[in-house]
């Protein structure tokens, strides 16, 4: 099409649906479409650059609006920009951190918990008893 790709083109090359750009569009991380005489939404590279960056920063754990935040730098470029990007990298660092550490936690009570069902040998579960409505009643009341 000499007018660029179209909205399920875009979509289907970069691997999102034709919602998420749209979504996109609307939080301001990809510019508003060019539109054809027919009204159809057309994009170029740069969208389809900037589509494949959104995705790619997803990957790596950034928020939409860490990546709003990058999206704004590229287009601002002052001097301190790179120390504003790394400040933002060792937040999501700090956040993946501290999830870690949850994950670690979470793990270990599950581990607990099919040690005590492996345990049970044929008796009433452990773990299904203990999440039990009077049980959790007895833990609040202690």
């Amino acid at each position: 099409m000499k007018y660029g790709l179209k909205i399920g083109e875009l979509a289907a090359r970069c691997g999102v649906s034709r919602d998420t750009i749209r979504f996109y569009e609307r939080e301001g991380l990809l510019p508003r479409a060019q539109r054809t005489p027919a009204l159809y939404r057309v994009y170029g590279g740069e969208d389809e650059g900037r589509l494949l960056f959104i995705r790619q920063a997803q990957a790596l754990g950034l928020t939409l609006d860490d990546i709003r935040e990058l999206v704004r730098l590229e287009e601002v470029r002052t001097p301190g920009e790179c120390r504003r990007v790394a400040r933002l990298l060792r937040e999501r660092i700090g956040a993946i951190d501290r999830k870690v550490v949850e994950l670690r936690a979470f793990r270990q009570q599950l581990a607990e918990s099919l040690e005590r069902c492996d345990e049970a040998d044929g008796e009433a579960c452990p773990v299904v008893l203990s999440l039990s409505p009077a049980k959790a009643t007895q833990r609040r009341e202690s």
